[in-house]
């Protein structure tokens, strides 16, 4: 079996790949990807870096996507999506595969457009509570659609669908080694920050206004994002580090992007997070247990980072704060209810999380299924 994937959904997609090679080497895998997180300002994306680093053969590729705005923009965009069909039908002939996997986002589109045309089966995966809008065009092209949640798939043929879960990273279970840059002596809680492999300008800004207040209690790891042409996070968040004591210095790590094992070890040692609401981190902390303050996006489409926090802060799993309340006094007050409420949350979390999940297993055997 060859399979392509790919899709705007990388953790999950990673995960799979984990078990495949391990499970399934036979199985040969090609993987469609973006070498930058935003054209337009040149964000490195950390799909080819990851990709590669597995021995997977990645091929460049990118796609015009369906989008609001003026009427001269969606005419442009939609020439482009036009354009890449055309690639991606040229891309399959190419690598031949027996069946095509998408991970959602507007990449997906066109070529799950070109494997249908090539009679090549589709199977795409939806990580949400809610359908993305990708998913919903390629829904008609493909023989199934596999979900992480059940409430996704009101309103879908039932013969279409297959609940299988989410793949998780089996890196992320493994025995990590603290992160050799990680080289404080503080006895001090670690407060993991993240804002996702793009970063998140509000909470950067948000931390960097209060990093004063949170050093004197925290170790705090600030994932803040790849520099792009318009932004460089790092280094901005640099200047402010070296405004503080030597001894709050010490106790403050920028990191663009944390590698898998890097992030298996502060999931195990942090005491508590600060994370946007995307439906794989929030699985991954449920998974590991890890207290957190969820800042939902809140332009995400169907409010569906908002559903994946409301998710686990209305059991008590974590806390909630929406975007348009977050400053520095805001996210103070939820840094100190975090640690009082860390019993409960943990608590919670322990009844959410399923450490057997057999996600992985399931999806393959839907690719295998689709062959026959």
């Amino acid at each position: 079996m060859k399979v392509l994937i790919s899709g705007g959904h990388l953790t999950p997609a990673v995960a799979l790949i984990d078990y495949i090679q391990s499970k399934h080497p036979e199985t040969e895998i090609v993987f469609a990807g973006r070498l930058y997180s935003r054209i337009s300002d040149q964000q490195p994306s950390p799909e080819k870096q990851e990709i590669s680093k597995r021995g997977v053969t990645f091929v460049p590729f990118n796609s015009g996507k369906l989008t609001s705005g003026s009427l001269f923009t969606k005419i442009i965009q939609l020439m482009k999506l036009c354009v890449s069909i055309v690639s991606a039908f040229v891309l399959i002939g190419r690598q031949q595969p027996t069946v095509f996997l998408s991970f959602g986002g507007y990449l997906a589109v066109p070529l799950a457009v070109a494997a249908w045309l090539w009679r090549v089966p589709v199977l795409t995966h939806e990580q949400t509570r809610t359908i993305g809008v990708a998913n919903k065009l390629i829904l008609p092209l493909a023989k199934k659609i596999a979900l992480s949640y059940p409430e996704a798939g009101a309103g879908l043929p039932e013969s279409k669908t297959v609940i299988t879960g989410n793949p998780i990273r089996p890196s992320l279970f493994k025995a990590a080694q603290k992160p050799a840059w990680l080289t404080t002596k503080s006895t001090k809680p670690i407060l993991y920050v993240t804002g996702g492999s793009q970063g998140s300008e509000i909470i950067n800004t948000t931390i960097s206004r209060m990093a004063d207040y949170l050093l004197k209690d925290w170790v705090v790891i600030h994932q803040c994002g790849f520099a792009s042409k318009a932004r460089n996070y790092e280094r901005e968040l640099h200047q402010t580090k070296i405004k503080l004591s030597k001894q709050k210095q010490d106790r403050y790590y920028i990191r663009p992007w944390i590698e898998e094992q890097e992030l298996s070890w502060i999931y195990d040692n942090a005491t508590a997070s600060i994370t946007r609401a995307g439906a794989n981190t929030l699985h991954e902390i449920a998974l590991k247990q890890l207290p957190s303050i969820i800042i939902p996006l809140p332009f995400s489409h169907q409010d569906e980072q908002l559903l994946n926090a409301k998710a686990l802060s209305e059991n008590g799993a974590a806390l909630m704060l929406l975007q348009k309340d977050l400053d520095p006094d805001s996210l103070r007050t939820a840094v100190t209810d975090i640690i009082s409420k860390q019993r409960v949350i943990k608590r919670e979390l322990k009844k959410i999380a399923n450490r057997h999940t057999k996600a992985a297993d399931k999806l393959y055997a839907e690719l295998v299924a689709l062959q026959s």
